[in-house]
């Protein structure tokens, strides 16, 4: 029996079907628990609350520069199922497809395949959070998958391309890259070069899919200004090492301290350090090459220019393009094309394997380590107070009630948990979802939300309104008592309800 017991266990461990089950039944689990914050369920308030299909599709062009694919699979998931919980099940397929992509097509030893199913965008980021992200990451592993066939015919590889494009804004940028690597191989190989036919369809389909993706990447021209405001143009040493510190949180899921020099200094000397490692790896493998520094360098250029995140969800991508480089690196013999006028390299290269499998342990490990904390966050402390919120308004039959509600971003999950519309002060209308560059919209403070309310009350006798922050200014004329507040989230999403009547009754 003592004997049986490793073999067993060895044979559990090296079936992927053991990893892909496992992330399967837990993931489940995690994304039923989950609860869904204000960018997961603002799509899917879109999706139900947008009048018409032109008003819908208008919508998302408003929708923080994201492209329109995963809107149309939410507004299918709705026409279809109407609760958004079908949402997030969906959403756990396509982290379950991305999972199974790895363990059946990719390269990676077996314990590297086991660290990344484990690791943080797989088991928590792209799996319980349901937004676009998980999206781009089946689609980019599925053109990992389908690389080879580039030698038979492009055109799936361009749908795939042009899917991946009008995912996400760093998607798209990862599917620049990607074109741009396949654009420079058909340069150089002539091999390649046999079916014209296939090379212009694809490469008409390509730039049309972009050009579409950017369409609504791109916000509309009479509030461009507002909402591409804000870029970098000149040399900035401190932003620099910032943008350079995403690719180590990226790699290692620590974000530097942007206020600490030497923080900055050192991440952004071990992420250089782990890109050089990277580089070397792949010397021989120009292709693959080419599409990793692209990829680094159009990313790291839009953090800089653009959008410093501080999400893992954004400079993740960082983390997503070295593993994809390393996929593709597989299809590729060894080359001396690049060695043979940088001859230091070829020593380099040799030297550098123990260091590179070191780093990338390392890497891989820190991914497992962030993703099995977070996974367990979040039963620990909710993403989100909406879900328990909702369930404790419906269950107090408040589904009739005049709803006044603020701040309206902050209510998106809250609106869509408990299926009702609220006045938004911030508009001073009827509302659901939050675009923050369409129509007339406005911060707004307690002491405004009171006066509206006071207009209001003369509709309406009683209201009841909820706030993200506790109410604690003064609100003569009327009559506040409190009800319920629900404070246990991880996100800024605390609410607490009040009755509010005029003290004149």
């Amino acid at each position: 029996m003592t004997l049986r017991l490793p073999r067993q266990l060895v044979s559990l461990y090296k079936s992927p079907w053991t990893a892909v089950i496992i992330i399967a039944v837990l993931g489940l689990i995690g994304t039923l628990n989950h609860s869904m914050w204000r960018d997961e369920m603002n799509v899917w308030l879109i999706a139900r609350d947008s009048p018409s299909w032109g008003a819908f599709v208008e919508n998302i062009r408003y929708d923080r520069a994201h492209p329109g694919l995963w809107h149309l699979l939410v507004a299918m998931l709705y026409h279809l199922f109407g609760h958004p919980v079908s949402m997030q099940v969906f959403h756990w397929l396509l982290a379950m497809g991305s999972v199974l992509l790895i363990w059946r097509c990719s390269p990676f030893t077996q314990w590297q395949k086991w660290l990344f199913t484990f690791g943080y965008l797989p088991f928590y980021e792209h799996l319980l959070i349901a937004r676009n992200y998980a999206v781009a990451m089946l689609l980019l592993f599925a053109i990992c998958a389908l690389w080879p066939q580039r030698q038979r015919a492009y055109w799936p590889l361009a749908g795939l391309l042009v899917l991946l494009a009008n995912t996400n804004v760093y998607a798209f940028l990862i599917a620049i890259a990607l074109a741009l690597t396949l654009g420079l191989e058909l340069v150089f190989d002539a091999k390649l070069r046999r079916n014209w036919l296939d090379i212009l369809f694809s490469g008409g389909l390509i730039i049309a899919g972009y050009a579409m993706a950017l369409h609504f990447i791109l916000p509309p021209s009479y509030v461009a200004n507002q909402a591409l405001e804000g870029y970098v143009t000149g040399l900035d040493i401190r932003h620099l090492l910032r943008a350079i510190g995403r690719i180590f949180g990226g790699y290692y899921v620590i974000i530097p301290n942007g206020r600490q020099y030497l923080d900055l200094l050192v991440c952004g000397v071990l992420a250089l350090g782990s890109c050089w490692l990277v580089c070397l790896k792949l010397v021989k493998k120009p292709y693959p090459l080419a599409f990793y520094l692209l990829g680094n360098g159009i990313i790291l250029g839009f953090t800089y220019a653009k959008f410093m995140p501080n999400s893992i969800r954004h400079f993740g991508n960082f983390y997503l393009i070295l593993i994809a480089a390393l996929w593709l690196a597989h299809y590729y013999p060894p080359t001396t094309a690049i060695t043979q006028y940088l001859p230091s390299l070829e020593k380099q290269q040799q030297t550098s394997k123990r260091w590179f499998n070191r780093m990338f342990a390392t890497v891989l490990t820190a991914q497992l380590l962030g993703g099995i904390f977070m996974f367990v966050m979040d039963f620990t402390i909710p993403y989100s107070a909406s879900r328990a919120a909702a369930a404790y308004m419906r269950q107090a039959n408040l589904q009739d009630e005049f709803i006044v509600a603020s701040r309206d971003a902050q209510m998106a999950s809250l609106s869509g948990y408990f299926g009702r519309s609220f006045y938004f002060p911030e508009r001073q209308a009827i509302g659901s979802y939050t675009l923050f560059f369409k129509g007339v919209r406005n911060e707004v403070d307690h002491p405004e939300v009171i006066r509206q309310v006071k207009q209001l009350i003369l509709e309406h006798p009683k209201i009841l309104l909820v706030l993200t922050k506790k109410l604690e200014e003064p609100t003569p004329g009327l009559t506040v008592e409190p009800i319920e507040q629900f404070t246990k989230a991880w996100q800024n999403e605390e609410y607490y309800l009040y009755w509010v009547t005029s003290a004149n009754n």
